[in-house]
């Protein structure tokens, strides 16, 4: 039991940069559709953004879309209290600046039947997801003392990793007139994969004389549900639309898997269940036609991180607890990491606008914000958060009857962050101490979208 306990201390560190990532808003990557994909659209996306959008779709539809990621930034840390520094070598390579650049993508297919005023669905794709990989510290390649620094100053908290939380969805919606209502249920795989540095004595603070890899690799299926309403206020002219997607799970989440911890050349390997809770999510939003040539479209949502308060991890199937201090609350010990999140519930807000040139071209652009969910108590190099500013420039052209093809590009700036002196990451007990997350922060995001979607009139 203590053998495992210590190979899960400080297991984990989940990754961002995504399939169709974001720098805000927790880890929600939901950018599939681009400018067209959200709480007021009619085509296949809204089996997720707000189904009772298929009801006002103009006929059956067929949608393929992809986003290709490109995303960058940087950690730069100085050595806090908590980094073991003496003697003075236990230090090495812990202090400086961390840099990542990662490339992504990842597809949605759906579908979409009309049958009069009853539209039924079928979809897949990611709206919840992240990958991060950070560039080697090459002062350290072939380095004979100290050959685990390569791997970056940010290593304590992560080398690399991803989330992958991959949407099953059906649905149906049902027109009343200028109403339109729907409802979708979901099957959800989820995946976390992660490697970061360990040091499995003492307190687990970071010490390059004892340094060690823990990897983790768990998944499990839940379910959840979606529901949603569109109102054409005004016909052909004026629609409103909100939606309410639930947590998958409905609550908390349990995956399953395994955790190793490489030490001095010996791994050991513990089977762990990983407790993780993902946000449900209120959308609401209106789309206006002044003319034939021109839409105006508002929209926002509100994304209840507050859910998300610890990351657990356990023996596999035990209990997973602690006390305010950190300290393992379960009667038989079964705790063996604790990391505190405590994230906010966060907002976001778009405004949107097209112009037809003719009847078969159309160009669009978007601006947008978002607030962050990771305070600057937990802020960490693992999932790396800020306030984002968002701008879009696209275009879509029927290039013959009722095949659309279009593309666009998303840029997401991230503000700079700095917490440093207040993580508190490294100031509780064991199991919930790991190494201090201050630092200062930067981040971009840049999205390339590209849909095709045929329409049967």
């Amino acid at each position: 039991m203590k053998q495992s306990r210590a190979a899960a201390l400080s297991a984990i560190a989940l990754a961002l940069a995504t399939p169709a990532p974001s720098d805000a808003s927790g880890f929600a990557s939901a950018r599939f559709g681009g400018e067209h994909g959200s709480v007021i659209t009619t085509n296949p996306t809204a089996l997720y953004y707000n189904p009772a959008g298929i009801a006002f779709s103009p006929g059956s539809d067929l949608y393929v879309d992809g986003v290709l990621a490109l995303r960058g930034g940087s950690w730069e840390h100085a050595l806090a209290p908590t980094d073991v520094s003496v003697p003075p070598e236990a230090a090495t390579g812990n202090a400086g600046k961390a840099v990542y650049f990662n490339v992504f993508g990842a597809p949605m297919v759906g579908g979409v039947l009309r049958l009069g005023d009853l539209a039924i669905g079928a979809a897949i794709y990611v709206p919840f997801g992240g990958r991060i990989e950070y560039k080697p510290n090459e002062q350290f390649a072939g380095d004979p003392n100290f050959p685990l620094a390569v791997d970056g100053v940010q290593r304590w908290t992560i080398i690399d990793g991803s989330l992958t939380f991959i949407y099953g969805t059906v649905g149906v919606a049902y027109r009343l007139g200028p109403l339109g209502l729907g409802i979708t249920a979901n099957v959800v795989r989820s995946s976390v994969k992660n490697t970061q540095a360990k040091n499995p004595t003492d307190n687990s603070d970071p010490d390059s004389l004892h340094e060690g890899r823990d990897d983790l690799d768990v998944s499990g299926t839940h379910g959840s549900i979606g529901v949603g309403a569109m109102y054409e206020a005004v016909p052909n002219r004026l629609w409103f639309g909100a939606s309410y997607q639930a947590r998958p799970g409905f609550g908390a989440m349990t995956l399953n898997g395994t955790l190793v911890l490489t030490y001095q050349g010996a791994p050991l390997t513990t089977r762990v269940s990983f407790t993780n809770a993902l946000p449900d999510i209120l959308r609401f939003g209106v789309r206006y036609r002044p003319s034939a040539s021109v839409e105006l479209r508002a929209f926002g949502d509100v994304t209840r991180w507050s859910a998300l308060q610890t990351h657990c991890i356990s023996l596999e199937g035990q209990p997973c607890a602690v006390f305010p201090n950190g300290e393992d609350a379960t009667p038989n010990h079964t705790t063996v990491l604790n990391l505190r999140r405590f994230w906010n519930d966060t907002y976001g807000v778009r405004i949107g606008a097209s112009y037809w040139l003719g009847p078969r071209w159309e160009l669009f652009a978007g601006l947008g914000f978002e607030t962050a969910a990771v305070p600057d108590g937990t802020l960490d190099p693992a999932l790396p958060d800020a306030p984002t500013v968002q701008g879009a420039l696209g275009a879509t052209c029927e290039v013959a009857d009722g095949l659309f093809v279009g593309g666009s590009y998303t840029h997401n700036q991230s503000f700079n962050r700095d917490n440093t002196g207040v993580s508190e990451l490294a100031h509780a007990e064991l199991p919930t101490r790991r190494a201090d997350g201050g630092g200062r922060y930067t981040g971009w995001l840049g999205l390339f979208n590209l849909h095709i979607e045929k329409q049967f009139r």
